[in-house]
């Protein structure tokens, strides 16, 4: 019985199945050990270095091409500048264009965008006798300057540095400069100044000269004749406020020796009053005349080399 069991104990009904088949296929698996996944690490990074490697590679190879071509064909962003070939100058004074030379420096090669107009601005009007001046560019080769000069009222002496005498311009505006140009005529025609010394003992600032230039303006316009005699104008007693009590200026011509004006009328009135007294002093024969002060208010007193003294 026990070996006619035709069932029990029989390992295959066909031969072919083994225990293998008998435990079901086996599924295959990836190897998920940690030397695994370093290696598959390391090939990552491998692959990912290429790369970078070849797109930077690309990369410069395009900059390369890039500025190539730019080098080749620059673009253009500026105007070209061309050298200076023409200055024009102008002036609405006496000084000639040979001037400039002594001022600023131009080389010949010198282009139009090299020129640093402001700076050569600060220099033009750093000379005394330049009230402003203005630099422009005149595309495609020129430079235009022009200059306003300061108005010259009168001249003074002053000592310099060798010791010698000099002569300097005095502006309306109280400048003090080497004059550069003036014809000897026109010289000739401005009185000389003795300045207000300041408590200090220098003469500079020269203030109120305004004041003095209207002056000479109404005396020039009214009795030219007789302005051509004034020989100079003493500022000792202007300080250059005219509102302080006391400020005159005096001025000296041969005729006249003191011939004083003040700021209580205005000078049309002093001259015309002076009219009148140089009329009856010429009336009564050219008496010798001492001073004349016409400062004071309403009226003007008359002092002749006699000792006499009259009021007009």
């Amino acid at each position: 019985m026990i070996g006619d069991g035709r069932h029990k104990g029989s390992t295959s009904a066909s031969g072919q199945q083994s225990w293998r088949s008998l435990a079901g296929a086996q599924r295959s698996t990836r190897i998920k050990s940690p030397q695994a996944r370093k290696r598959r690490q390391t090939q990552l990074l491998k692959l990912f270095s290429a790369l970078f490697l070849f797109f930077l590679l690309v990369g410069l190879v395009m900059w390369a091409v890039i500025a190539f071509k730019n080098r080749k064909e620059p673009i253009q962003i500026t105007t070209p500048s061309k050298p200076v070939e023409k200055v024009l100058f102008d002036t609405n004074g006496v000084l000639p264009s040979s001037w400039l030379g002594t001022v600023i420096e131009l080389r010949r090669d010198t282009t139009m965008m090299e020129i640093d107009i402001y700076t050569m601005k600060q220099q033009l009007e750093a000379h005394g006798q330049v009230k402003s001046a203005s630099v422009e560019r005149q595309f495609p080769n020129a430079l235009k300057i022009e200059i306003k000069e300061h108005e010259p009222v009168m001249r003074m002496r002053v000592v310099g540095s060798q010791g010698e005498p000099e002569l300097r311009i005095v502006s309306r505006d109280g400048t003090i400069y080497k004059g550069v140009g003036y014809p000897k005529a026109t010289l000739s025609k401005l009185p000389y100044v003795v300045p207000y010394r300041h408590p200090e003992g220098g003469f500079k600032p020269l203030r109120g000269i305004d004041k003095v230039a209207d002056l000479l303006e109404v005396a020039r316009r009214t009795q030219p004749n007789f302005y051509k005699t004034w020989q100079l104008v003493s500022l000792e007693h202007y300080s250059g406020d005219s509102e302080m009590p006391g400020q005159v200026i005096e001025v000296r011509t041969p005729m006249v020796p003191r011939l004083i004006f003040g700021f209580n009328t205005s000078f049309e009135q002093q001259l015309d009053r002076l009219s009148v007294i140089l009329n009856y002093v010429q009336s009564r024969g050219n008496p010798g005349l001492k001073r004349i002060d016409l400062s004071l208010q309403g009226s003007a007193a008359v002092q002749f080399v006699s000792g006499r003294i009259r009021t007009f």
